[in-house]
């Protein structure tokens, strides 16, 4: 079970980092304030947030948020969500930006829905406006339980 999980979150960061799947987002230029805390913040290529498996939950294994950088303006970003037991699994994956004020702000989502599944998986290259810091966070869901994940910022900038 612990070799199906690295297969799968290395596919979903190979399918990040070549950009197979790739979709144009437009945002907004701000400076970021340099008040902000940085201690979520990173200079790193990629970054991936880790969620365990809940106590409570038959079907829930456990989920990952996958950001990485592509280039000055281009993001990977994607999630896996993996189940103990074949069921209905999905991921919501959820890109963000760092606004002037520290707040995390919406750019765009996509979701993955398998059905009689042991896993979901989704990656997307994203344009994105330089200058931000930007993260992933993901919404994870078998068949009755539900999760979540989320990475640190990236830094996406010339």
């Amino acid at each position: 079970m612990i070799k199906k999980r690295i297969i799968t979150l290395l596919l979903a960061f190979i399918l990040c980092v070549t950009g197979m799947i790739s979709w144009n987002v437009e945002a907004e230029a701000e400076t970021i304030s340099e008040d902000i805390a940085l201690s979520e913040l990173m200079t790193e290529d990629a970054i991936v947030g880790y969620s365990q498996s809940q106590t409570w939950g038959v079907y829930y294994s456990d989920g990952y948020s996958i950001v990485n950088k592509i280039s000055a303006s281009k993001v990977g970003a994607g999630g896996v969500t993996n189940a103990n037991l074949r069921c209905k699994v999905s991921v919501n994956a959820i890109l963000e930006r760092r606004n002037s004020a520290g707040n995390w702000g919406f750019v765009t989502s996509w979701v993955q829905t398998n059905e009689n599944a042991y896993s979901a998986m989704i990656s997307k290259s994203v344009t994105v406006a330089s200058g931000y810091y930007y993260r992933v966070r993901c919404i994870h869901y078998a068949g009755t339980d539900s999760s979540s994940s989320f990475t640190d910022g990236v830094w996406i900038g010339n």
